[in-house]
């Protein structure tokens, strides 16, 4: 805590404040967290619908997402950056609260998690565009960990009052989602207003596709990067539980190291400005190191503590890598293009998570054990080419050029 009241004196309280405004909508980038949880209650209210299509609810936001990715930068070219994220804040608290009012039809609900996806990526998105318009250098590399931290944060929070508020009615969760209204509140009040973003010319005209014209060849590095991010996040997450069940552990078991756990990446948020004085510019590879420790603490202990540094070194290395990416994106595209790079990166991640299985499958390397090695690996030897070919040292140079 003291490294992170350290780290909010470096910038003044006007940027605090900035930085804390444009941040609060990311309270609401994990809140499909806390509908998950009600998934056994909700099916027993439609006992005529599939059970599949009820887990839906916790996925089918993804389409969202999607939709939200691919809007989302000629949304900027069309409104301000400011107006952008008040439109994700509404559209996010309106489907969230529909379904604590009318909640007697499925697909309504369903219909319903599909706006809050749509408000939710765009939120993913235009939050590291504004930390781009207002932050520079090292403070935009401090900011965007915080993201990371926000995301958690919001997460726990929801999912846990959330889980209160339904314990006895499952419609009752959905009325969290009030907190969207007054977050979009603190939102206008807080973030100044900007000016809309101009479309890259092409021919001496405005044209989107020009945006991808010129764009860095790094940037494709860092979207590959991206790629294999997710295959190995999706490696551990979607492993972990059965990983622990071979071991004699339940699902009360994962949930509570996993939680704690939660706390690693919190930290880490709180203070990469000063983990990054450290690390410098090899915070990405060093974020893949931790990726590595957690799968290893994981796999070849079997006691509780062991297992909840696993989750926290996973925790790390979300922060350090997820929080470096968008960073580096930012210093690699001005900030005409970076909406379009920015919704390229949560494209791919999202495009990524939804292919893994299949990848996976694909290369008969089954659930469990095996994938667990296989995201270890990865972790390890990303970490080490990013240490020997110095991409982050080549990425800072390449941005000076921009």
């Amino acid at each position: 805590m003291q490294l992170f009241l350290r780290s909010v004196v470096v910038m003044d309280k006007k940027k605090v404040s900035l930085a804390v405004g444009i941040l609060s909508a990311n309270l609401l980038v994990m809140s499909t967290s806390a509908v998950g949880a009600a998934i056994a209650a909700i099916a027993k209210s439609f006992p005529k619908e599939p059970i599949s299509k009820v887990q839906m609810l916790s996925t089918i936001p993804q389409l969202g997402q999607v939709v939200a990715t691919l809007l989302f930068a000629w949304l900027t070219y069309h409104m301000t950056r400011k107006n952008v994220g008040l439109l994700a804040i509404l559209f996010a608290g309106v489907g969230g609260i529909i379904p604590a009012i009318w909640n007697s039809s499925l697909n309504m609900i369903l219909g319903c998690m599909i706006l809050l996806g749509f408000g939710i990526g765009i939120i993913s998105n235009v939050g590291p565009v504004l930390v781009q318009e207002h932050f520079d250098g090292e403070e935009r590399a401090t900011v965007m960990g915080w993201q990371i931290g926000f995301n958690n944060v919001g997460m726990m929070v929801l999912t846990a009052v959330g889980g209160a508020l339904g314990a006895s009615n499952w419609r009752n969760l959905f009325w969290i989602f009030t907190v969207a209204f007054v977050i979009l509140i603190f939102f206008y009040i807080m973030v100044p207003q900007d000016q809309r973003a101009k479309e890259v010319k092409s021919d001496g005209k405005q044209s989107f596709w020009a945006s991808f014209k010129g764009l860095s060849g790094y940037v494709w590095i860092i979207l590959l990067i991206t790629f294999l991010m997710s295959i190995i996040m999706t490696a551990f997450m979607a492993n972990q539980s059965i990983v622990l069940a071979s071991k004699g552990h339940g699902t009360g078991y994962t949930a509570i190291v996993t939680a704690i756990g939660n706390v690693g990446g919190i930290i880490t948020a709180l203070c990469l400005g000063y983990i990054r004085k450290l690390t410098k510019r090899d915070t990405m590879a060093w974020g893949f190191v931790a990726f590595c420790l957690s799968f290893i603490c994981i796999l070849f202990s079997n006691n509780v503590v062991m297992h909840v540094i696993g989750n926290m070194f996973s925790g790390v290395g979300i922060v350090m890598v997820n929080a470096t990416i968008p960073f580096m994106l930012s210093i690699l595209a001005d900030k005409s293009r970076f909406p379009v790079v920015i919704s390229m990166n949560t494209l791919v991640s999202s495009i990524a998570g939804a292919v893994t299985p299949i990848i996976l499958a694909a290369l008969s390397i089954g659930a469990g054990v095996a994938q667990y090695y296989l995201g270890a690996i990865l972790s390890v030897a990303l970490a080490a080419l990013l240490l020997v070919l110095r991409i982050g040292t080549k990425i800072e140079k390449a941005s000076q050029q921009v």
